[in-house]
């Protein structure tokens, strides 16, 4: 289960672009196409080694207009689809 308290990382085997907004990434597990919408991008950006889900919660919350317990909602749901999906990995 994931808690604000994780942090996760990009996977090295995953190819990926930011374009008009909108990430793309290209499953290597599945070999499927990502598309990620402007808000799921801008949490895609956010993900690295260093920062927990609580800080990407917080970023969400500081650049769009959204409630806390729905930012925290819907970076836990990506981050979980992300993490099935082979495209991020713990740290």
């Amino acid at each position: 289960m994931i808690t604000l308290e994780n942090c996760f990382q990009k996977s090295d085997k995953v190819p990926w672009r930011i374009i008009e907004g909108e990430a793309i990434l290209v499953g290597v597990e599945q070999g499927e196409v990502i598309h990620l919408n402007d808000t799921a991008a801008e949490i895609w950006n956010a993900i690295d080694e260093k920062n927990t889900v609580k800080d990407i919660v917080n970023h969400i919350l500081d650049e769009f207009e959204v409630e806390k317990e729905e930012a925290e909602k819907d970076v836990l749901e990506l981050l979980d689809k992300l993490l099935e999906k082979g495209v991020i990995e713990p740290k």
